[in-house]
């Protein structure tokens, strides 16, 4: 197998005054060290074992994940550190079980961009008349609960009002078909979402890190949080003229003006138009389920896929096998390994924070 020179962080740079230190450390990583096929990486991990920069299972998942999304950075996808991977496969995978969304999502809404949303001063979205399904009010009083602020994980805190959401989808013909078309349970598609790379809030409920909007990905919190008065178009950078897609900047303030909160920006984000918060859900599961079984999840995948109609790119990061972001993009550009180490560096805020990841 092709050698592959990994760029790992200055944490795993090690002094070799400390090797040798903590060598009684490595058995307990034995089964992770023989799972990571390349061997320049496992050697960097074993030496950051003895050393004592690695102490855990979240250390080494999370160490695996950076060195991953460095190793893609130029080259998208090709790079997994638990063995070879038809990258192209994956992502036709991803693909082909993805493509039945769009025709089982009952929940779908037909929903207009306001003619003038380009100046920045008016709704991005013309009013809904229709009367939304009842899964749209549950994930926004779910996404309600918990605390924007990054560096939080309120899934310990949530838990008993998480099951009791997704029991209300685990019916959907969507979530079904993700679960069916994996070979899954809805146990695992908790832990992708809602496990230690707090995907759920970060791309469903958005987060704030300081001023800037972090994540917020669905099209309906936008919607609705546009009507409390709470969001606010700035600019747009893309799909101008594309009824499925939003890409450009915004404000979000989730407290409002009187809340103690301060007003976040976002200076590029996006999302898909029109599909339930299922849809994202199922997708986001599809995906990290096809590439678990074809080769491990890397920090960083690309692929495309149609979930609302209209098929796009679509930007996947994880942290320790959980989903962290999950997006669409105008086109295949290169990974961004600079928003990966953002998004790395969050977590950490929240492991700083003593909150406990699960």
């Amino acid at each position: 197998m092709r050698r592959i020179q990994i760029c790992v962080l200055s944490f795993l740079l090690l002094s070799s005054a400390f090797l040798g230190a903590q060598e009684s450390r490595l058995p307990l990583f034995s089964s992770q060290l023989d799972s990571i096929a390349d061997s320049s990486l496992q050697q960097t991990l074993r030496n950051s074992i003895v050393a004592g920069l690695i102490e855990n299972q979240h250390d080494f998942d999370l160490a695996v994940s950076q060195a991953e999304a460095a190793a893609n950075r130029n080259n998208p996808g090709s790079f997994s550190a638990y063995g070879s991977r038809n990258s192209a496969s994956v992502s036709d995978e991803i693909c082909r079980i993805a493509a039945a969304i769009p025709g089982l999502d009952k929940d779908a809404m037909k929903v207009a961009k306001n003619p003038k949303y380009k100046t920045g001063e008016n709704f991005l979205f013309e009013d809904i008349n229709a009367s939304l399904p009842r899964s749209y009010a549950d994930a926004v009083k779910l996404c309600n609960l918990f605390n924007p602020k990054n560096g939080t994980n309120d899934a310990p805190r949530l838990s008993e009002e998480i099951d009791a959401f997704l029991d209300s989808i685990k019916n959907d013909p969507v979530i079904k078909h993700a679960l069916t078309s994996t070979g899954t349970t809805m146990a695992d598609l908790k832990k992708n979402w809602f496990g230690s790379g707090l995907g759920f809030e970060h791309v469903i409920a958005g987060e704030l890190n300081g001023k800037k909007v972090s994540g917020y990905h669905w099209w309906y919190k936008f919607y609705n949080d546009e009507r409390a008065g709470n969001t606010q178009i700035r600019a747009v950078t893309a799909d101008v003229g594309n009824p499925k897609a939003f890409t450009g900047s915004f404000y979000w303030d989730p407290d409002g003006e009187d809340g103690p909160l301060p007003n976040g920006y976002k200076s590029i984000g996006g999302f898909s138009i029109g599909n339930s918060v299922q849809a994202i859900l199922a997708l986001g599961h599809i995906a990290m389920e096809v590439a678990r079984k074809n080769g491990g999840i890397a920090g960083a995948m690309r692929f495309r896929a149609n979930i609302n109609g209209a098929e796009s790119y679509w930007q996947l990061y994880t942290m320790n096998g959980n989903i962290r972001s999950l997006y669409p993009i105008k086109n295949s550009k290169t990974q961004d390994i600079d928003e990966y180490y953002e998004l790395e560096s969050e977590l950490v805020d929240a492991v700083h924070s003593g909150e406990t990841l699960h």
